[in-house]
């Protein structure tokens, strides 16, 4: 299916055939979301919003009569919820793998097996379920810290939660729950960093502290999308995967444009070995993401962070000791050329990617005797065209 799409985008571009010809084509060769997948996608988003307004429910009745409440109604309330919650995911869980496995005796072929793995660590409603059992845990560790008052920091709260739900997401295996666990331990080392920061002093500031997100984040980004390959449904987490990587390059371009405009021509080890390791990252992430594991989007916020580092340090050597009126349209110009440069190469790629991404993330492929009826619809004009040229 993928070389007819392939074929058809190029026919188009040339001018062989129209675009409504080539939507003909398109319908008879994929499959559109027809009612019923609609439904479900609206299901599965009430259902997901349900979880987390139940879960912010409970802990709002909480702050809400924390008065009147006395103190075994309020964790008996919670560990209620929680044992709930927990109990409702196993029955959902253990529902779904039979499902799963029944539909998978009646199939035989590769691409049928992978759908069933899907299915077992994604299976939404019991997802929905052990995200808000994940919210409660929280709220059941911050009442044991109000009520009994135990003195410990913030960042210990967090940094226990996220240990408490690590089971929870390994066992589901859902965004959801991978994007609260990375959260949370973002914000645990932030608040940890902070709350220290007179112990380590200048042996490590703010950049320092920069640097430390930039490597976690990016340690995180690239084992879920190397595991990824390997395991199929556990590790696939693709929201995680982009939110950690616009965060890291994010810090990073924010890390090289400070030490532009502070120290960048000290040249001490900390400036010049942050530096080469910007650029070995860049290098390494072309290398890996487009030839590898060819995808756009590291490519794109690779690209567009290395022209802002860029503007940065044209900025840095022309409005230091030159006019500012020529250099701002100097700089203006660069920001748009590579700009769209970026975006027209971008583009390109896409579009010789897709073909790739298609075939692989394509579950039930179609034989070729499907295919012929929606081939030979085209056939007669190609033919007609090229006999003209």
């Amino acid at each position: 299916m993928s070389q007819i799409k392939s074929q058809v985008c190029g026919w188009v571009e040339q001018g062989h055939i129209t675009q409504e010809q080539a939507n003909t084509l398109y319908r008879q060769v994929t499959v559109l979301p027809d009612a019923s997948s609609w439904r479900g996608l609206i299901a599965n988003l009430l259902l997901w919003f349900g979880a987390l307004s139940f879960a912010s429910g409970v802990i709002f009745f909480f702050a809400y009569n924390w008065q009147s409440l006395g103190r075994f109604a309020k964790f008996g309330l919670i560990e209620v919820a929680i044992v709930l919650a927990i109990a409702a995911f196993a029955w959902l869980y253990y529902r779904a793998n039979s499902l799963s496995a029944a539909s998978h005796s009646l199939r035989h072929s590769h691409s049928h097996s992978n759908q069933s793995n899907d299915s077992r660590f994604g299976a939404t409603t019991a997802n929905g379920v052990l995200l808000a059992a994940s919210v409660l845990v929280g709220g059941l560790l911050a009442l044991v810290g109000q009520t009994y008052q135990t003195g410990a920091d913030p960042w210990q709260l967090f940094a226990l939660w996220a240990l408490v739900i690590l089971p929870f997401a390994w066992v589901a295996g859902f965004d959801g729950l991978w994007l609260l666990l990375v959260g949370l331990i973002n914000l645990s080392i932030g608040i940890f960093l902070d709350s220290f920061s007179h112990l380590w002093g200048a042996f490590l500031d703010e950049q320092g502290q920069l640097l430390i997100f930039i490597c976690l984040n990016l340690a995180i980004y690239y084992a879920f999308v190397f595991l990824d390959r390997n395991v199929v449904g556990r590790w696939h987490a693709p929201i995680l995967e982009y939110a950690c990587s616009l965060f890291a390059m994010g810090c990073f371009t924010w890390l090289i444009t400070w030490l532009i405009f502070d120290d960048f021509f000290k040249g001490d080890g900390f400036s010049t070995g942050v530096i080469s390791g910007y650029l070995a990252h860049l290098v390494l992430g072309f290398v890996i993401f487009r030839y590898r594991l060819p995808r756009i989007y590291p490519l794109a916020l690779g690209g567009f962070s290395l022209i802002a580092v860029g503007a940065a340090l044209l900025i840095r050597l022309m409005f230091e000791d030159n006019d500012p009126i020529g250099g701002f349209l100097f700089i203006g110009l660069y920001i748009i050329l590579a700009s769209t440069g970026l975006s027209i190469w971008l583009k390109e790629l896409s579009r010789k990617l897709k073909p790739l991404s298609e075939s692989m993330s394509e579950l039930e492929p179609v034989s070729e005797l499907e295919l012929e009826p929606a081939a030979r619809a085209t056939q007669g004009k190609v033919g007609d065209i090229h006999e003209q040229q």
